[in-house]
């Protein structure tokens, strides 16, 4: 029995760790982003290299859309002691500001942006703490639309979720 309830503690952490990416990705929160991942982690999408250098890459490309919704399905967790595999699938919304990231094509300014992939990730537990150490993304599709969300994002709007930690989720208590 204590096996069984080890497993399910270390999947939920594992699951709450990757909840916590896309978190961090759509409120722009650089320092939550970076604890997702070991020191020693690499990375595989859309950038090649270190998980560290990937954090910074990350917030240039968000910091140039309006807004960004990151959204987690299908989470496949495998647990090996310390050490664990998940693949989790996820679908991306990048409402593209007049200058979008160069990745995305000049032609692409004002645009919506639909990503739907996989997260392939490994992941370790040291000092009790499950981060991940090696993550490849697979784009399975992707869109891009114009938009018709009849001028959600402009003006003001005390209901809409905010890109920083002025976000209500920043407010509650932890």
């Amino acid at each position: 029995m204590d096996q069984a309830l080890r497993a399910i503690i270390d999947r939920t952490e594992i699951e709450e760790l990757v909840t916590r990416y896309c978190r961090a990705l759509d409120r722009l929160d650089e320092p939550l982003l970076r604890s997702c991942f070991h020191p020693d982690s690499v990375h595989h999408h859309g950038y090649k290299g270190s998980s560290e250098e990937f954090c910074g890459y990350a917030m240039d490309v968000l910091r140039a859309c309006v807004a960004t919704h990151h959204h987690l399905a299908n989470i496949s967790i495998r647990v090996d002691g310390h050490h664990a595999d998940s693949e989790c699938y996820f679908t991306a919304y990048h409402r593209l500001g007049p200058n979008p990231p160069e990745a995305f094509g000049a032609d692409s300014a004002g645009m919506d942006l639909i990503i739907g992939g996989r997260y392939i990730d490994r992941h370790e537990k040291r000092g009790g703490q499950w981060r991940i150490v090696d993550r490849i993304g697979v784009h399975d599709w992707q869109r891009f639309e114009p938009p018709a969300d009849r001028d959600f994002y402009v003006g003001e709007n005390a209901g809409r979720g905010r890109r920083d930690s002025t976000d209500p989720v920043y407010r509650r208590a932890r």
